[in-house]
């Protein structure tokens, strides 16, 4: 059976909250794979590229989460810190 989105997404919050890194970044990219456009997915894939000093690589993934859904604050806020990170 496969797992479902929202189970594959719990795991990979598991794994960020953790430690498990690489978990959480397949997790991610595993949803990503079938629901590009998954906001909480990109969101989260692009904290934890953040927290590797890869912001310009977070910038596109947390733009395609607020495409999806700008009503999230948070997603402001990981966007807006990654702009001025790179000095945009």
């Amino acid at each position: 059976m496969q797992p479902t989105i929202t189970n594959t997404l719990s795991q990979g919050v598991s794994a960020h909250q953790e430690g498990r890194h690489q978990e959480a970044e397949r997790c991610y990219r595993t949803i990503l794979a079938s629901h590009p456009d998954h906001a909480d997915a990109n969101h989260n894939l692009g904290v934890l590229a953040v927290s590797f000093n890869q912001t310009e690589f977070a910038l596109p993934l947390f733009k395609k989460a607020l495409d999806t859904n700008p009503k999230i604050e948070q997603f402001w806020l990981s966007y807006i810190d990654a702009l001025t990170k790179t000095k945009r």
